[in-house]
């Protein structure tokens, strides 16, 4: 049997694992020591290349490989180095590295989806709209010698992603290897990404008066939630606009401070149909959008700040992002970003099928039941069809990869993959608070911060 009747096989038992592996190397192969050299400070290449290293912990992050043990026995031929110096490699590699994987993997994700003919949602006509939040990555095992002793449970870092809501592709990575520092310590390095008329749409814990300013100073917009130490200074009435599905909205304009020259933003106000989760019964977006932007709209912009929340899910649920046997920092937030960039390979392959099918049957598409059939056959995929037969069997041009991915999106039944929808969730037991169980920072303890 050819190599070409064998990828038949695949394509038809199989096809988004045979999409995923001609996205990947569309998408990130040749990238990533590029990558590396340009971002690199003080970690160097001697034997192991870092398109090596990464592509081992890709495997991790895709479910191909359980752990970097087993992720190293598949690479091993490639990396050419014992294993001690592959983990050392892993703990090595800079937050900049690691960020830098995350925004190429964004943009060459755009150029596949545009060659696609995928056309980005628009939310807010003129400007282009990125969630923004953090997530800490969990606890781990104390595997550490400065962990063996501590009593707390060990958090190896966080991480603030931006999320470009148009495309629902993560956009940046914003990595904070001690994990006691705060979400807004970010806020700079957001708003030197910014562009003119970009829209930054966040929680409360980015309500900070300076960043709402420097924001502004860039030609930049946002719609973040009030805090409730954020006070302000009410201006003139409030008026009344209408209904949206979560409830009545009112706009008033606020200064941010009682000083003369404090900045002036729309204070949007919704009275909810249905309070949340926390009781709260009302809730308070600030914005600097122009009033030809109307207060509803921007309500319903806020809402959609949880597709970064689900985002975030579908790396939890689907793909590996974080393991308890991985608790130094770096190697956490390494595999952590490469989650991401599996990610971004996924959302190019929904854009195959949404330019193949109509939206409302890609809506229903299972990521997790995609996350089973990549991880189940990548593996003997692999096996059967190497390097050389890839390189044989794939087109050269990327408008000759659009034609196939296409061509196998066309002929996938996507009833199969159809999301299972389960029963209301059973309200979990209040745990009362086990102050001998916080938590430490274990950055700190290796002193890396």
């Amino acid at each position: 049997m050819s190599s070409q009747d064998v990828l038949q096989k695949f394509i038809a038992k199989a096809p988004f694992a045979v999409m995923t592996r001609i996205i990947t190397q569309a998408v990130i192969a040749e990238e990533l020591d590029p990558v590396f050299e340009e971002h690199r400070e003080f970690q160097y290449e001697k034997e192991a290349k870092f398109s090596a290293i990464g592509m081992a912990v890709a495997d991790v992050a895709m479910n191909f490989s359980e752990n970097f043990n087993q992720a190293y026995k598949v690479h091993r031929e490639q990396l050419g180095i014992a294993i001690t110096s592959f983990y050392d490699k892993i703990k090595a590699t800079e937050a900049a590295i690691s960020e830098a994987v995350v925004a190429k993997s964004a943009e060459k994700a755009c150029q596949m989806q545009d060659a696609l003919g995928f056309v980005p949602w628009e939310i807010l006509a003129g400007y282009r709209v990125y969630g923004v939040d953090g997530n800490v990555l969990a606890s781990t095992d104390k595997r550490l010698d400065v962990l063996r002793d501590s009593a707390g449970a060990p958090l190896p870092g966080k991480v603030v992603a931006r999320f470009d809501l148009q495309r629902q592709l993560f956009d940046r990575a914003y990595l904070l290897e001690d994990a006691h520092d705060q979400e807004s310590a970010t806020c700079d390095r957001l708003v030197e990404d910014l562009l003119p008329n970009d829209v930054l749409v966040a929680d409360r814990h980015y309500c900070v008066v300076r960043f709402l300013e420097k924001i502004a100073a860039a030609a930049s917009r946002f719609i973040i939630r009030q805090h409730g130490r954020l006070k302000g200074v009410l201006l003139g009435q409030r008026r009344r606009l209408g209904r949206t599905g979560s409830g009545m909205v009112y706009e008033q304009d606020m200064q941010l401070s009682a000083n003369e020259d404090a900045m002036v933003v729309r204070r949007i106000t919704v009275e909810l149909d249905t309070p949340t989760r926390d009781g709260e019964t009302e809730i308070h977006v600030l914005t600097n959008l122009p009033t030809e932007v109307d207060g509803r709209a921007i309500s319903d912009v806020y809402y959609l700040r949880w597709d970064i929340e689900n985002a975030f899910h579908v790396l939890q649920m689907t793909l590996t992002c974080e393991l308890a046997s991985v608790g130094h920092p770096r190697a956490a937030l390494l595999l952590f970003c490469m989650s991401m960039l599996a990610y971004n390979i996924r959302q190019v392959l929904f854009a195959a099928l949404y330019a193949e099918h109509a939206d409302e049957e890609v809506e229903q598409v299972s990521h997790f039941h995609v996350s089973k059939e990549v991880s189940r056959y990548t593996d003997g995929m692999l096996v059967v069809l190497d390097a050389d037969a890839w390189r044989e069997l794939l087109p050269c041009s990327k408008r000759g990869l659009v034609s196939l991915l296409r061509t196998i999106a066309q002929n996938i039944c996507l009833a199969d993959y159809k999301k299972s929808r389960r029963g209301p969730k059973k309200k979990k037991p209040k745990r009362s608070r086990n102050v001998k169980s916080s938590h430490v920072s274990t950055a700190r303890l290796l002193g890396i911060t």
